[in-house]
């Protein structure tokens, strides 16, 4: 298919066309991954002043021979996996001709950050940053109540809504003096982790995302991480 009878400044492919990424090209969002011998086939032309951009469906030998730290990479940060927008620049017409699909020499995974809360989550799951957070199971729950064991710090009060009527409930201040073990308990991952509290003289067990500690308490970090992963990867 000929693209050289083009007016200047009009898009040099058409949807429909089957086009390659250049050697060399670099990955908009990774500076990593290059995109060089990708295959794909336009199905959707931009054309904004003079910028020309292309929604790139790639094509199954590209899908099968992308790394997997990219694959990850896109489930992490929702990024579209079947396709890409790429400048005019960026591409040339696939002709057919075998030529290699470019691949990482050297991955560039950034360090986990205290400051970000799903790296938290991450370390406390044993991943890195490239990881996508897992949902949660038998398995992650137990490598979180290790993590957790092993860093909260007992006992601590917390504040707790405990039923006292029919339709009402009360919060009260209740000590923490330890984590339940699930391989001694019962195991139910749609309640997640336990903890074991003293109301009066009663030993009780919360579920651990529904306690609040109090507040500067070294510990409603780590809860808090806990309790926004379990709700939100269940």
């Amino acid at each position: 298919m000929s693209h050289t009878k083009n007016k200047p400044g009009s898009p040099r492919f058409r949807v429909g066309d089957k086009v390659r990424v250049k050697l060399g090209v670099i990955d908009p969002d990774f500076s990593d991954i290059p995109l060089g011998g990708w295959l794909g086939t336009v199905k959707e032309v931009e054309q904004a002043d003079d910028e020309i951009t292309y929604d790139i469906k790639w094509d199954k030998r590209t899908l099968n021979g992308m790394h997997p730290i990219y694959r990850k990479r896109c489930e992490r940060d929702g990024l579209e996996l079947q396709s890409m927008w790429l400048g005019e620049e960026d591409i040339e017409p696939d002709d057919g001709s075998p030529i290699p699909i470019e691949q990482p020499t050297q991955i560039k995974t950034l360090p986990l950050s205290e400051k970000d809360q799903d790296d938290r989550v991450r370390m406390a799951l044993g991943l890195t940053h490239d990881d996508p957070l897992p949902d949660v199971s038998p398995e992650t729950l137990m490598t979180y109540f290790r993590y957790l064991a092993a860093n909260l710090m007992f006992p601590f009060a917390i504040f707790y809504w405990a039923e006292s009527g029919p339709f009402s409930s009360k919060k009260v201040t209740v000590q923490i003096s330890r984590l339940v073990d699930p391989v001694d308990h019962e195991f139910d991952e749609g309640y997640g982790l336990f903890c074991i509290g003293r109301d009066q003289d009663e030993e009780i067990e919360i579920p651990l995302d529904e306690i609040e500690p109090k507040k500067k308490d070294p510990n409603d970090r780590l809860i808090s991480d806990y309790s926004y992963w379990f709700h939100n990867w269940s």
